[in-house]
């Protein structure tokens, strides 16, 4: 899957979740950029993946792009270490990611926890979900399971780039809008 299919699906299941606890749209919004973050987190093992690349933001300030280079440090050097498709896409990946950010935005001003544990977690979950239905699949159950989960039959199964990809992106993309518009006349 591509980063931006991996994006819309996040956001789309994020206003899903919203949508059905009747959030409301700023709790809505900032579940929707807290997911574009999630849905990033998995490929963090990936030199070169989007959430390694500098920000428009980081490109025009020194400060910025310093802030940036420090944060991005440790999942560079584990991104040295780790194997694409390895600990990252574990759902007990995903739930530690969820519940460490969610605390740690708490922390900060409790009422960001919300919005950042339903976007980080559907954002993450949808990410896996989306890499399992590709022809490689996902370790879903690691480490307890080291196999590989396949949720289409082999046929079915999406390619990076491919019609497939684009098709997902499209229906995301028109799911998310038609539940942004549900969640704002709520």
């Amino acid at each position: 899957m591509r980063n931006r299919t991996h994006e819309a699906i996040g956001a789309a299941a994020t206003l899903a979740v919203c949508a059905a606890v009747h959030s409301g749209g700023l709790v809505a919004a900032g579940a929707v950029g807290a997911s574009l973050l999630g849905s990033r987190l998995p490929d963090a093992d990936q030199l070169g993946s989007r959430i390694h690349r500098r920000t428009r933001l980081e490109r025009r300030s020194l400060a910025a792009s310093l802030a940036g280079r420090l944060l991005r440090l440790p999942m560079t050097l584990f991104a040295a270490l780790a194997t694409h498709r390895g600990a990252t896409h574990w759902l007990l990946s995903a739930a530690t990611a969820t519940i460490a950010l969610t605390v740690a935005a708490g922390a900060l001003w409790p009422q960001l926890a919300p919005p950042v544990a339903i976007g980080i977690g559907c954002g993450y979950g949808a990410h896996l979900l989306a890499d399992a239905c590709t022809p490689h699949g996902a370790p879903l159950l690691g480490p307890v399971r080291r196999r590989r989960v396949h949720l289409l039959p082999p046929r079915c199964r999406v390619a990076t780039g491919g019609i497939g990809d684009m098709l997902m992106l499209i229906a995301a993309t028109v799911t998310a809008a038609a539940l942004g518009f549900m969640v704002l006349a709520s």
